[in-house]
């Protein structure tokens, strides 16, 4: 393998059960996992993938997404505050290594505002809290790749290279066996707000561009065992400018000049500077992106619980004209994660994780009845 040909190595994506397996099922199918006694297993922490390049002519810190503008990777070395150690680190052939950019006490989304900010507002952003580089894999390392050896062997080169990078701000990520003990551990990492884990079956692959095979990887996440009921207490309108990877086919834009909302393609104009600009479909159609929803906390108050997007588009029509029809009516929504972690005596603070609307209640269920203390005698 050429050293380009790192650069536009495709990332494995880590397989992980879909909603419909049951419970039941993800149970017995990690208990069969450790009865094996071929997993290891790490703790996955909530921040964004990077992968750190360096070769002989070039270096770069690639982010998982795609740019729409140079058809590759994304490059974010000139944002954090360790890439300098990591290159001088290495000089002896390429060096390939996967993390996790993780600002600790945040989620990935503080990770993201930072990557997404231009090099000075970025560094200026990690005054307080600098962002960490956890490294959980080595792909190639001083010119020899390892993208022929299972996870249990390049794991072992994580404290060699985290020891030569020699910065406090480079830390290994922690593998263990997968044993009786894991469902306490993993117990822990929720009980303290941490995301999750990653289990791997020995003498697995990495596969680049692909996901993994089903229970070959296996990412364990919280997840509420019930359905939550609340109160829709508002909208919350959508970004403006479309960003996504597919701005080349677009067909929702505004022309800055006048306003105007059009439908076509006008990519060629938006290239050359124009006064067009892509939106998103709910700016285009004055949709919300999301609903608020809250509960009653111990005093009776109505507090705001978190907001809740993928929302179909009958229903964002619906909100957008009759929005007042839909303020105080009750429904029920799943999640990842129930999290106490910022909330102040009040209950205010309160948030979930990854929240899905499963159903409207507005017949079936009193509002008095979606209450905070319902939430942790469910969850």
């Amino acid at each position: 393998m050429t050293n380009n040909d790192w650069f536009e190595l495709g990332v494995q994506k880590y397989w992980a059960p879909t909603s419909a397996t049951s419970p039941e099922v993800r149970r017995m199918k990690l208990e069969q996992a450790i009865e094996s006694g071929e997993y290891i297993w790490s703790e996955k922490f909530d921040g964004n993938f990077l992968r750190a390049i360096i070769a002989p002519n070039r270096n770069a810190l690639q982010t998982r997404g795609i740019s729409t503008v140079t058809k590759t990777y994304g490059e974010v070395q000139d944002k954090v505050l360790f890439w300098d150690s990591i290159t001088s680190a290495f000089n002896n052939g390429i060096t390939v290594l996967l993390g996790e950019g993780y600002v600790p006490g945040g989620i990935d989304a503080t990770v993201g505002s930072i990557l997404r900010s231009l090099p000075p507002k970025a560094l200026a952003r990690q005054k307080d809290i600098k962002m960490e580089y956890r490294i959980f894999d080595v792909l190639a390392l001083d010119g020899i790749s390892f993208l022929d050896k299972p996870i249990e062997q390049r794991i072992q080169y994580i404290p060699i290279v985290v020891n030569r990078i020699n910065n406090p701000l480079v830390k290994e990520v922690t593998f263990h066996d997968m044993d009786k003990n894991f469902f306490d551990d993993i117990g822990e990492i929720f009980a303290r707000g941490g995301e999750g884990a990653v289990c791997y079956k020995k003498g697995v692959l990495y596969t680049p561009g692909k996901r993994s095979s089903a229970w070959t990887t296996i990412k364990v996440k919280q997840e509420i065992s019930s359905e939550i009921d609340c109160i829709i207490i508002g909208t919350v309108a959508g970004e403006k400018i479309y960003t996504g990877k597919d701005v080349g086919s677009w067909t929702l834009w505004e022309n800055q000049r006048t306003g105007e909302l059009v439908e076509g393609e006008y990519f060629g104009e938006y290239q050359n500077g124009k006064a067009y600009l892509p939106v998103t479909k709910n700016y285009f159609n004055g949709w919300p992106a999301a609903i608020q929803v809250g509960v009653y906390n111990k005093d009776g108050q109505l507090i705001p619980l978190c907001k809740v997007s993928g929302l179909t588009d009958h229903f964002r029509e619906d909100l957008k004209r009759f929005p007042q029809d839909w303020i105080g009516v009750p429904c029920s929504i799943s999640g990842m994660m129930v999290s106490e972690a910022k909330a102040n005596s009040n209950g205010e603070g309160i948030s979930v994780r990854h929240p899905l609307l499963k159903r409207i209640r507005k017949d079936d269920i009193d509002p008095k009845d979606c209450t905070l203390a319902k939430i942790f005698n469910d969850a």
